[in-house]
Order: structure tokens, then C-alpha cells, then sequence
């Protein structure tokens, strides 16, 4: 904790409009006591408001003395170097002398300085923040003042009252530094460190980040034990974490021989880079980083913002004097603050801070060696802000003459995708210079139409969504390390994430969660009816969630006697569903949010305001869905013979009897079904339905395998008055603030992503998910990575703050209930869980009226079993499996994917029209492929029957629950990190490891006589021997079972074909399209109809503008006929003389086709060809099936 200044400041009386100020400055840093001092010299009434007036400044600067002393502020030094020093290349620790004198700047001296100006011309100060202000025509009124000291200042970089009109994308510079007493240090006393970019004390792992994200060192020594160091990250979008930073610092000092024996001083600075400026003018002046005078490329700005409040105050002054209005004064002074050319050389600057984003630490180390090399007063000017737009040109210029030809080179690539927006903005001094690629913006190109609905948005604007890394609140940037460096000094590692053994148990978690208590949900004892003992019912629903009570209502509504088993326990979990879906389905009552859009963020590169999907949203209320389904049941009573009865217990056995063959009524049915409960209850019934949930302990499946997959998501409810997030919109998914890939090849880190439904403008429940593992993420880790997440985002939570935990577990996927038992399944027992997303309840609640419907009539004129058959063919028909395993099939596509590409995947997917991807998340894009999966028999011909008696203490198969952790166990003892996954998770494939130098586990051959290749049918992993070597590109995934064929060679080979005929037609496809899109060859034309037109109602070929002299028949028999041929010759139906066909491959070069030499490569090289050719084929042919796809929905080709 920094001490305050020892000064007595006057109170800032309340304000009249008869009598108001002329100017209130909101903050008490560098700006607002520069413009507050300046203001108040020229004579004008100024008051000033900052939550801290009397602290110290928690940041270190430094500056160029010249600057300082035309400020008039040379007195405020701490100390004073006379040179500075750049070291650049490893092994060159000489580096480049800076002839320029640099200074750290002494906070208390400067403070104290400004402060006693104030007060001695009459500043007045209050203490507490700015919570909204009123712009009037003549003046400004502040509608709230509060004093809650701990309220973060505004005037740094929090832009809570200036206004901004487009999304504030900026980079961010992150440090971390200490100032330490140590036994001695290297660096020279009459010199600072400006940058080290050495790397050479990293290890391979601190290498491996460095190079793509480099860091330097900043040095100030003050004597030979006292020294200021700082590890830098000069600019990166989103920033380094402070935890990298110390990590890194560690390790430089131990290379140094620097030994630290006091910490007297830690600094975490981050400082939002470059962005839009606010805009201009508007009602609300700004200065300091509020007002984008942040250098763009370096970050100094101290310097630039005390020179601007000159300017500012001098116009002020004179606009006031001259008794402009409000407005005049404001669009004045803005004027003055930002005029053309300053914005030109921000534009030149924020175009410089892309470029530097995106070089390695090669191109930066080149880059900043051509720098220094240059004359003083071009590096010095770009430095100091002091350099006109012209001046901008030619350090461009000399720049890229200077570079080397590789650099010229890498900087043509890094700079050329903001090339469009520079030069737009930097020839018209607009405001609009875009961080995105290949953006027009300034140009009016890519501006949106205005919206002409003057509504207000009853949920705050999109603006107000928290933002990659916010600098609002300085109190919170230090939260976001979790490392102790002092610790860190003494040896301890870069945090990891906790081994699965140490954490919580998940199926504690799991209790925790099934035990919640929620007074406001009644006892369902008191709403139904009890069940009589003796009492003989048509149906027992085991379960009383929202399966369970949504059937069991349906069931009555049926005219059936139903009964409810299921411990007396409330509804506790957070459901999120599509609007529309669940107004469907008569349940808009249960809402208790509803939301008129979703969003999603993939990277931080993606708007402020976030992407809408445009579909309305609702947030389930727990307490009104258990009441409006209980009252379905309940009316079930009145209105129809049937009704609904409860009896509060857990079933411990379950016996089913043999009905005999006389066709039953209800009112005399014989017993065929007993529940034995564990509190000694028994029931008796014809038929059983389980609704039991996801742990498998009661539902007999095809087999012991568990799920595929598994979502868990760590939830909290938040108590934050003035939340950032809009009411009227939830947030769906936001991949931003993720947390970094550890550099290792063989593991990645599983993704996760943030969800968030607002409740009111003080609550909000949010959720760290993860979508689908192939093991488990543990709550412990998603709480790590949701906790860490939030302060990433400038949102730091108290304990006192949480209202509910929540932690959901979905298994996913997995082997389905057998279908020929006499108990039925339904909710997420029966498997109508979806397995690409986890959503469950629309579905089940959707199918209870078709499930009892068909158990009815079976019921009412049959026996129990083929009222257990009825209802299965109901939940798994043979279309409703293909569909599952099309899911399953994109739930393994999730499972694969590492962050980057999941968030390409999402990314993609949305933009595809809204009915594609909006009805059962995208069954509807590909149900026509999904429809010709598997045409074998319905499974209840399969000949499996469930078993009699089923005990809950002895499940028929292990539970979920239960698979889930000895998973956890498993992986961690081979190896792999909690939360991480090992690709390609399911086992090493012989010939495909040696080729990416990754070490998978390889799989045992079964038979030593024949090599094997392992394959997955999607169940279970089979082994088929082949005598020939293993195929290449495989990757043990088969989810069509085509390696159980007999065939699998033909197989094969007709894929590697298929595959080679798909990498010539992509060609074929694009090619056309591009000379047509281009207007070389025709417009107008795709791939579908290029080369061919109708001539005098004739069919004629065209090739490259020039016709064909040959009839569309006679091109279509050559072309056959030399395709026949060609494929004649290859299989070897077609003999020649000397030709021995066994020695000739069907599929590779070799022998007597090999006009490459191909075949002549090593073995090794060979082999690695092979499957690069599988893996292009593959490519290709799923690009050929969307170019066709493409063309069939949309009419446009790929260029398009």
C-alpha cells in the first residue's frame, strides 16, 4: 500500500445553476490534476472528484527529460539518467546507446506539486465518484455523486462518461515490475535500461511463448543494491497475464545474478494501446487516456496528456469568455484536443501498433534495430508525439529502405491487412482506423444503415458488455496474477492446474448440487395425493423432475392411474432455452427471463458489443416450471379418469413379472411390476417408466461402455449492483479471456467458454462451460478458470457477493438403452440427451405426449410389454438412432477440436442462414445424409433382453457418475494435466506417430502374425488384421463401422480414388469461379456452367473462351472412354506383354507408372506422402460436397 499525501483540501460546496462552475474534472490522476491546475490559473471556477484525492498514484513513470522540462515539472524527478541503452540480439548485451536523457518521475513530488496549484487558486474537491451526469443545455448537472471510496477513478481508462460510437478494440501493454533491494545488480548507474528483447535465459517451454509473444526488460538502478525492473509486453491483443510476466522476470534475474533480498515495491501496469477515439466532439471533455492520448505503439503518455491540458484549458477559456453555450464549447475544444493532423499521426501510430502485434520475436528484433539506427530526431519524434503526418511518412519510408530484404518482407505481410483502413483514415484524418483485417473502415463503405427506431433499450446498450482485459478498475488489474513473485523468487512453478486426485471429488459436487434447498418450492406431498398402500396403478414414474412430472402428466392425461416415486426434493437446476421452442410447448409461464437476442464472442478480435445470433432466448424459472407441471398433474385429477398419486422414497429393487396372455383393462390388470422402496414401501404396477436422471443406475443399456462424452459447467449467481451486462440479452457463448495453451505438442487444453444470463441490473447467473470432453473436466478446475476469467475481465467477486453454486454434469453420448426391456426410459435416462450441445429438456418435455399416448392404448387393449415396445419404438425408431448418431458424430468433431479451431467451427457455423442451425442444432443442414445412416433392422429384433429384477445398490451397468471419475484417474496417471486432453485421445495408430513426432500410446496387436489397424465402430474398439501394412491416414475413428467390412481394402481404395478425383475437381471448381469472378474469361459463369452454352439452341463446349470444335456427345464419349482406360489399366484388367501386374500397385506410383520418381523416395518419405495424400483427399472431398451444396442452396460458388 502506497502512503498519501499529507494535504488538507478544501470541500467542494454544492453548485447552483445560478452559480455553477465553470469546468468539474472527474479524477484525480496526472490529467485531471494537470487540466484542474491549468483551468483554474486561467481564472475559472473548477472543482474536482475522485474516489482517492489523498492517494498516491500507484503507477512508476518515466519520461524524456526534455519533455518534463518544457512542461515546467524538472523539479518533480526522482532521478536521472544520462543515456539510455537498447539490447537487442542475444549475445550482444552492448546493444544501442540512446544519447537522450531519461527520467523516472517522482509521484509524491508531482502530486503534491499539482495539488498545492489547486489549492492555492481555488480548486474545490469532493470525495466519491461520478455515477451519471446530465448534459443541459447551458450546463451539466451530476445526478448521483456517492462517496464509495473504493470506486475506481475516471479518468485513466475506465471511458465511463465520455462516449464512444464504435467497438474499443485496442492492444494492451502489460508489465509487471519491482522495485528490490539486492546484493548487486549488472546494470551501469549512469544509464537506464530501456529494452532487453534478449531471450536466451527462457526455457523451452518460456522460449516457445516468448517467440510468438515476446517480452523485454526495463531497468532503472538507483544504486548498486536498489533497482527498479520490469518485465514488458510492449503490445499484444489480448494482453499477456501478469503471472507469464513473473514467470519470465524469474527466470532473466536468475540469468543475471541478480539475487533479491526485498521486494520493496510491486507494480502491475496494464494500459489499453491505440482503439477508436471517443467521439467528436460530444457534451463530456475528455483527457489522458479517456481521450485516447495513449502513444498507440509505446504507451507513454504523461507527457502528452499535461501538454494537451494546455490546449484544452487555453480554448476553454476563450470559448467560455466569448459566453458560448455548452455545446459551442464542447465541439470547440475537441477541436483543439484532436485536430486533423494529430489524428493522421494516431492513425500512423494505431497502424504501427498492428504491425508490432503481429512480428515474432525475429521481425520485432529487426524492427527496433532498424529503428534505433535512425537519426535521433526521427526515432525521438515518433517517440514524443513530436513528428507531423509528413515527418510519419518518411520514418515509414527510411524504415522500410533500412530493412533488411527478409524484413521488408515480413513487414509487407504483417502490415499489409491494415493497409486499406490506414491509408483512408490517414489521408481524410478520420477517426475510424480499424484493428480488423482487411477492414474499409473510414471509408463508408462498411458502415451499417442507422437505425431509424428511437425505442430505448429498456437493457442498456451493447457498449456495456465487459471488454477483453478492461483497465476500468486499476483496485482489480492485481487480482488477475495469482502468483507471489516473492514465492515465485523462492522457486515455486508457474500455477498449473490441480491434479484430478487433490481436487473435490466431482460426485461431491454432484450431491451438492442434488441437495440444494429451496424454501420457495413447495413439498410435492402437499399439492398430490398420496398412494395408498395395496393400491395397484397403471403406471409408476420413478423420478420427479422435469421428466418425470412432464410424462407422469401426460400420462394421466391418457386416462391412466399414475404413480410418483422419487425423493420430495425441489428443481434445481439452471435451464436456458430458445424462446420459441418453449412457447411451443405451452410453457411461456415459466420463464422467469427472456431475452431479445444472444450473443457470442470467438476471439478478442470480434466486436465490443459482441455478435448476435438473432434468436430470443429464455431463462427457465425452477420454482415456476415444478408449479405449472405439478398443476398438470393435479388437474390430470379433475379432468380426466386418470390422476396422479406420490409417494416420497428411493427405489431400491425393481421386480418385473410375466403378464399372462388375456387381453387386461386398467380396473383389472394383474400385477406385473413391483417397486420395493427404502423406506419398506412396496408398489404395484403394470408398467414402470424411469426418469432417473443421467447416472444409469436403474436403465439397462447395450452395453457397459460410459458416455462418449461430458459437459460440466461451473455456475455462481451474482449479487453486483450495475452490472455490465444488458438485461435483455444473454450471452451464449464467449471464447474471450480463455486461458493460454500451454506450449506442449502432445497435450492442449480442452476448451471452455462463458455463459451468462442477467437476472435484473444488480444479478446475473453466469457459467463456466465446457461443451464436451472426452474426460471429464473437473468443477474445480471450470471454478479456477471462471474465477480467473473474471478478473481477466476487471470483475472481481466477494464471497458475500455469491448467491447460488451451481454445478451441472451432463453425460453425453454413449451406448442406448436396450430397447426390448420392460421398463421404459424417458428425459435424460432414455438418452434424449442431445450430444453435441447438452440441451435435454425441450426435447424430453416434446416427446411425453407421443410416449404416453403410445404406453396407453397398448396398456388399454394389450399387455405391459408391448406397451414397453410401443413406447420405445416412440423414443428410438430407426430414424431417431440415425439422428443420435449424426450427433454423436458432431459431438466427436467438438471432442477434437482445440480452441482455436472450435472457435473457427462456432464461428462458421453461425453465419450459416438462422434455419440451419436453429432446429435441433443442425440436424435440419444434413438430415437428408443423416436419414441414410445405418439401415439395419430395428433394434428391438436384435434378440437383447433386459433382466428381470433390477437393484439400485447393484446397477446393471456402472453409473455414470462413477466412470466419470475413474476416468479422471485413469488419464492423470498417463500423464495428462486435469482439463487437458492428449491427441488423438483414443490411442496411438501404428505408422501415423512416427510421422508428427507425437508419442501416443500405441495399441497391442492381438495376432503377432499379422500387423493390425485399430478402429472404432462407435462403441467399442475392434481389431481387424490385414496382411498388408497399416492403411495409411488412419486415425482409429469409424464411426460408419466400415472397419468391421470384410473389404476393407476395396474400402480404402476407393476413398484414396474418390479422394484424388475431389482434389482435381476443388481445382476445377475454384479456378472457373475466379476467372469468371474476375471478368478474364466470361461473367456471370460458375463451376456448375462454365465452358458450356447454348449456341443457335445447340450444346457447345467453351475452354478458356474458345470454343471447342467437337459436339457435347462426342466431348462426353472421349471422355469417358479415356477415363475407362485409364481406370482399366490401373486395377490391371487390361494385359501387356512383360507387364507383371502383382508388382504394380493399384493405388500408389511404382513400376510402370511412376513418372515422378516418387516411388523412388525412401521408405519413410514414401509413407509420410501416402498419408498426406489420404489427409488432402479428405479435405477435398468434404470441400467438393460443400461447393455442391453451396451452389444447390445458395446459387453462388466458393468464391462468393
Amino acid at each position: 500500500e502506497l502512503e498519501s499525501v499529507e494535504v488538507v483540501l478544501p470541500e467542494l460546496t454544492t453548485t447552483s445553476e445560478e452559480s455553477p462552475l465553470d469546468l468539474l474534472v472527474v479524477g484525480c490522476g496526472p490529467a485531471g490534476l494537470g487540466a484542474a491546475s491549468k483551468a483554474s490559473a486561467k481564472g475559472l471556477k473548477v472543482g474536482l472528484v475522485d474516489p482517492a484525492p489523498y492517494s498516491l498514484w500507484p503507477n512508476n513513470y518515466g519520461v524524456w527529460v526534455d519533455e518534463f522540462e518544457e512542461l515546467g515539472l524538472d523539479d518533480c524527478f526522482n532521478r536521472t539518467w544520462a543515456k539510455s541503452r537498447v539490447v537487442i540480439e542475444n549475445g550482444s548485451p552492448e546493444g544501442v546507446i540512446l544519447d537522450r536523457q531519461y527520467a523516472q518521475v517522482d509521484r509524491v513530488k508531482l502530486k503534491s506539486k499539482l495539488l498545492d496549484t489547486c489549492i492555492g487558486q481555488g480548486v474545490g474537491f469532493r470525495q466519491g465518484k461520478v455515477d451519471q451526469v446530465e448534459h443541459k443545455d447551458r450546463q451539466s448537472v451530476l445526478i448521483r455523486v456517492s462517496d464509495d471510496v473504493d470506486a475506481w477513478t475516471l479518468d485513466g481508462h475506465s471511458r465511463r462518461l465520455v462516449e464512444f460510437d464504435r467497438s474499443f478494440t485496442p492492444g494492451y501493454q502489460a508489465a509487471f515490475g519491482i522495485l528490490a533491494e539486492v546484493e548487486s545488480h549488472p546494470f551501469p548507474l549512469d544509464e537506464m535500461l530501456f529494452m532487453d528483447w534478449r531471450s536466451d535465459h527462457l526455457d523451452e517451454s518460456g522460449t516457445a511463448r516468448n517467440d510468438k509473444l515476446p517480452t523485454f526488460l526495463y531497468a532503472m538502478p538507483f544504486s548498486p543494491t536498489l533497482v527498479f525492473m520490469e518485465e514488458t509486453s510492449l503490445v499484444a491483443r489480448p494482453a499477456l497475464e501478469f503471472d507469464d510476466l513473473k514467470d519470465r522476470m524469474k527466470q532473466r534475474l536468475e540469468s543475471l545474478g541478480v539475487k533479491v533480498t526485498k521486494v520493496v515495491e510491486e507494480e502491475y501496469c496494464l494500459i489499453p494501446m491505440g482503439g477508436v477515439l471517443p467521439t467528436l466532439p460530444q457534451r463530456a471533455l475528455g483527457i489522458g487516456g479517456t481521450a485516447g492520448m495513449v502513444h498507440p505503439s509505446t504507451g507513454f503518455m504523461v507527457s502528452k496528456t499535461l501538454a494537451s491540458a494546455d490546449v484544452l484549458v487555453e480554448e476553454l477559456s476563450k470559448q467560455i469568455n466569448e459566453d458560448k453555450s455548452s455545446s459551442q464549447i464542447a465541439d470547440a475544444v475537441w477541436a483543439r484536443v484532436w485536430p486533423e493532423q494529430d489524428k493522421r499521426v494516431r492513425t500512423f501510430m494505431c497502424f504501427g501498433m498492428e504491425t508490432l502485434m503481429s512480428l515474432d520475436i525475429s521481425g520485432t528484433r529487426r524492427f527496433f534495430s532498424t529503428f534505433f539506427s535512425l537519426p535521433k530526431e526521427m526515432w525521438g519524434g515518433f517517440l514524443s508525439w513530436r513528428i507531423q503526418p509528413l515527418g510519419l511518412v518518411g520514418l515509414g519510408l527510411s524504415l522500410f529502405k533500412a530493412f533488411p530484404m527478409s524484413m521488408r518482407f515480413s513487414f509487407i505481410i504483417s502490415a499489409l491487412p491494415f493497409m486499406p483502413s490506414f491509408i483512408l483514415n490517414f489521408i481524410t484524418g478520420n477517426n475510424e482506423f480499424d484493428s480488423k483485417p482487411w477492414s474499409l473502415s473510414g471509408s463508408g463503405l462498411d458502415k451499417p444503415e442507422e437505425d431509424d427506431d428511437d425505442d430505448d433499450d429498456d437493457g442498456g446498450g451493447l457498449a456495456s458488455i465487459p471488454l477483453p482485459n478492461p483497465t476500468a478498475n486499476p483496485a482489480a488489474i492485481r487480482k488477475t496474477s495469482k502468483l507471489d513473485f516473492k514465492e515465485l523468487l523462492g522457486d515455486q512453478d508457474m500455477e498449473k492446474p490441480s491434479p484430478a486426485s487433490v481436487l473435490r471429488d466431482d460426485r461431491d459436487w454432484s450431491q451438492f448440487q442434488e441437495n440444494k434447498v429451496f424454501e420457495d418450492q413447495m413439498p410435492m406431498a402437499t399439492i398430490l395425493d398420496p398412494i395408498e398402500q395395496g393400491a395397484t396403478l397403471d403406471v409408476v414414474v420413478v423420478g420427479c423432475g422435469p421428466a418425470g412430472l412432464s410424462i407422469a402428466a401426460a400420462l394421466a392425461d391418457q386416462g391412466l392411474q399414475v404413480g410418483l416415486v422419487a425423493p420430495d426434493r425441489p428443481f434445481v437446476n439452471n435451464y436456458g432455452v430458445w424462446l420459441e421452442e418453449f412457447k411451443a410447448l405451452g410453457l411461456e409461464d415459466a420463464l422467469l427471463n427472456t431475452y431479445d437476442d444472444v450473443l457470442v464472442w470467438f476471439d478478442e478480435s470480434d466486436p465490443a458489443e459482441g455478435i448476435g445470433l438473432g434468436r430470443q432466448y429464455g431463462r427457465v424459472g425452477r420454482k415456476e416450471l415444478r408449479d405449472v407441471l405439478l398443476a398438470r398433474c393435479k388437474e390430470a385429477d379433475a379432468v380426466t379418469e386418470g390422476g396422479v398419486r406420490y409417494h416420497a422414497a428411493l427405489v431400491d429393487v425393481l421386480e418385473n413379472f410375466e403378464e399372462s396372455g388375456e387381453v387386461h383393462k386398467p380396473k383389472d390388470a394383474s400385477t406385473t411390476s413391483m417397486l420395493h422402496c427404502d423406506d419398506g414401501f412396496d408398489i404395484t404396477s403394470r408398467l414402470v417408466v424411469l426418469s432417473t436422471g443421467h447416472n444409469r443406475e436403474m436403465v439397462q443399456y447395450e452395453s457397459n461402455d460410459s458416455p462418449y462424452g461430458w459437459q460440466t459447467a461451473y455456475g455462481i449467481e451474482i449479487k453486483m449492483p450495475d452490472h455490465p451486462f444488458p438485461e435483455n440479452k444473454a450471452v451464449f457463448m464467449d471464447f474471450r479471456q480463455s486461458d493460454p495453451e500451454i506450449e506442449d505438442g502432445s497435450m492442449w487444453r480442452v476448451p471452455s467458454f462463458l455463459y451468462v444470463l442477467p437476472t435484473d441490473k444488480d444479478t446475473f447467473f453466469l457459467e463456466e462451460t465446457c461443451l464436451a470432453a472426452r474426460v471429464q473436466v473437473p468443477f474445480d478446475e471450470l471454478k479456477r478458470r471462471l474465477l480467473r476469467r473474471l478478473l481477466r475481465m476487471g470483475l472481481s467477486v466477494e464471497p458475500s457477493q455469491i448467491v447460488e453454486e451451481e454445478a451441472s454434469w451432463i453425460p453425453l453420448g454413449g451406448p442406448l438403452p436396450i430397447s426390448q426391456q420392460r421398463n421404459v426410459a424417458f428425459g435424460a435416462a432414455a438418452g434424449l440427451v442431445h450430444p453435441a450441445s447438452g440441451y435435454s429438456i425441450v426435447n424430453t418435455m416434446s416427446r411425453a405426449q407421443p410416449v404416453a399416448k403410445a404406453i396407453a392404448e397398448e396398456l388399454k387393449n394389450g399387455t405391459a410389454q408391448e406397451a414397453a415396445d410401443a413406447a420405445w419404438r416412440v423414443l428410438w425408431s430407426n430414424e431417431n438412432r440415425r439422428q443420435m448418431a449424426f450427433h454423436q458424430f458432431g459431438m466427436e468433431l467438438i471432442m477434437a477440436l482445440r480452441l482455436d479451431t472450435l472457435r473457427e467451427f462456432f464461428d462458421t457455423f453461425f453465419k450459416l442462414p438462422r434455419k440451419y442451425w436453429q432446429d435441433k442444432a443442425g440436424i435440419r443442414l444434413l438430415e437428408t445424409y443423416a436419414s441414410s445412416l445405418g439401415s439395419e433392422a430395428d433394434s428391438s429384433a436384435n434378440g437383447t433382453r433386459a433382466a428381470s429384477r433390477v437393484e439400485r445398490q447393484a446397477p446393471p451397468q456402472l453409473p455414470a457418475s462413477t466412470a466419470a471419475v475413474n476416468l479422471q484417474l485413469a488419464r492423470e496417471q498417463d500423464g495428462v494435466l486435469t482439463g487437458f486432453e492428449r491427441w488423438p485421445g483414443r490411442g496411438r495408430l501404428k505408422g501415423r506417430a512416427e510421422s508428427c513426432g507425437v508419442d501416443w500410446p500405441m495399441a497391442q496387436a492381438p495376432n503377432s502374425g499379422a500387423s493390425a489397424s485399430f478402429w472404432s465402430d462407435g462403441n467399442t474398439t475392434i481389431s481387424i488384421n490385414n496382411t498388408e501394412q497399416a492403411i495409411p491416414g488412419d486415425l482409429g475413428f469409424d464411426p460408419l463401422s466400415l472397419g468391421a467390412a470384410a473389404d476393407l481394402a476395396t474400402y480404402a481404395e476407393a476413398e484414396l480414388i474418390h479422394g484424388r478425383w475431389a482434389m482435381l475437381g476443388t481445382v476445377g471448381i475454384i479456378i472457373p469461379d475466379c476467372l469468371s469472378y474476375t471478368g478474364i474469361f466470361g461473367e456471370g459463369y460458375h463451376w456448375w456452367n462454365a465452358g458450356f452454352q447454348l449456341v443457335d439452341n445447340t450444346p457447345t463446349f467453351f475452354y478458356l473462351g474458345m470454343e471447342v470444335p467437337l459436339s457435347a456427345l462426342s466431348v462426353v464419349a472421349l471422355n469417358f472412354s479415356l477415363m475407362a482406360f485409364a481406370e482399366q489399366f490401373r486395377v490391371g484388367n487390361l494385359e501387356f506383354p512383360g507387364v507383371k501386374w502383382a508388382e504394380i500397385s493399384k493405388k500408389y506410383p511404382g513400376g510402370l507408372f511412376d513418372p515422378l520418381g516418387l516411388a523412388k523416395s525412401s521408405k519413410d518419405d514414401f509413407e509420410q506422402r501416402k498419408a498426406m495424400e489420404i489427409t488432402y483427399g479428405r479435405v477435398a472431398m468434404l470441400a467438393t460436397s460443400i461447393f455442391i451444396m453451396e451452389g444447390i442452396m445458395f446459387h453462388k460458388g466458393p468464391i462468393e
